[in-house]
């Protein structure tokens, strides 16, 4: 059990890994070992998230219920577990485990009664990787059966690198299009009441293999993860509304997830939908992610519409200084030089 000193240590670590360039899975990779070499664990799962809706989305992971993952994770949306995700996301504590949340009897957890106790997980803790504009996934760690459970200094460390590598998460979240792409339609799968895949279109399968995994996902013949949490919620009156997320396929593009019941059937189907993200959509995404001002959103979007610097200044009623002040601080944030650069970052986006 570590000490408070090597705790104070991991997190000096860890928030100047959370300040550096690294690209997202190396920092992801560095972040566990160090975890790990204070906490103690071997098993783990790290999804991004859908700052929108909550949802993981794709990720790393080292555990041993790969092919039980779609069970998995219906049962942690169901609304009827204990240390759901997107429950600590919205919450004021960033951090929970079975342990505490299920009193000490981690068989009131469905998720982990059915799918983890048989490869041997004890106990599980949570971290959401939040910042002040959102969530942008979450640190999972898992203790072996008979090992002690995380107890509150622990948890109380999981959250504060949540937090220190947060806004490196959101920072990597933009994504760029590598390059033309052929075009895919929207694509349509029909699950069964099991989640299953009972008949689906070839835009679909294509948009399938177009995301992180979709190799290893196919081996094991489930979808890939985002699919299970947002079929489970449109299940639900109360969560309906949330029943989409916004996921991004290896070669930068965007696609929107969407879940509903299928019209007519009262055998628990469910039509999800994958297709390219509207411009809308992806704007939205990329001024979280790259933490615009309400001024700086204005200018940008104004600028997707054409406009030049006078033009953007008469609609916004400041002057073409405060303008190009907007635009400075603008390419400071996204990394580009020029308003075509910004204009392509934007547009590829979609």
């Amino acid at each position: 059990m570590a000490n408070e000193r090597q705790r104070a240590r991991c997190r000096e670590r860890l928030e100047r890994l959370g300040e550096s360039t690294l690209d997202r899975e190396s920092l992801q990779r560095e972040a566990i070992q160090e975890l790990q070499s204070v906490i103690g664990f071997d098993r783990w799962c790290w999804p991004l998230a859908d700052p929108d809706t909550l949802l993981p989305l794709s990720g790393l992971a080292e555990h041993d219920y790969g092919p039980a993952l779609p069970r998995a994770l219906e049962l942690e949306f169901s609304g009827q577990d204990f240390a759901a995700k997107n429950v600590i996301a919205r919450r004021t504590s960033s951090t929970g485990s079975l342990s505490v949340e299920t009193g000490g009897d981690l068989a009131r957890s469905p998720r982990w009664d059915e799918v983890m106790r048989p490869v041997g997980i004890g106990d599980v803790a949570t971290a959401a990787c939040r910042d002040a504009l959102g969530c942008w996934g979450w640190i999972e760690a898992y203790r072996d059966h008979g090992d002690r459970r995380f107890d509150d200094d622990e948890l109380e460390l999981l959250a504060d690198v949540g937090r220190s590598v947060a806004g490196a998460l959101r920072r990597t979240s933009t994504g760029v299009h590598e390059g033309a792409t052929e075009a895919i339609s929207t694509g349509v799968l029909i699950l069964g009441p099991n989640l299953h895949v009972v008949t689906s279109t070839a835009a679909a399968r294509s948009w399938i293999d177009a995301l992180p995994a979709a190799g290893l996902f196919a081996l094991w013949g489930i979808l890939p993860p985002v699919a299970y949490p947002v079929a489970t919620l449109c299940r639900s009156p109360e969560t309906a509304s949330h029943a989409h997320a916004l996921e991004r396929t290896v070669d930068g593009r965007w696609v929107m997830v969407e879940a509903s019941p299928l019209d007519g059937d009262d055998g628990g189907q469910v039509v999800l939908t994958l297709r390219g993200a509207t411009p809308a959509e992806t704007y939205d995404h990329l001024c979280l992610a790259y933490a615009f001002t309400r001024r700086e959103r204005d200018v940008v979007a104004a600028l997707t519409l054409g406009l030049d610097t006078r033009a953007v200044a008469e609609r916004l009623s400041i002057s073409r200084h405060t303008v190009q002040d907007h635009l400075k601080a603008v390419f400071d944030k996204t990394g580009v030089h020029s308003r075509r650069a910004l204009l392509a970052t934007f547009n590829a986006a979609a």
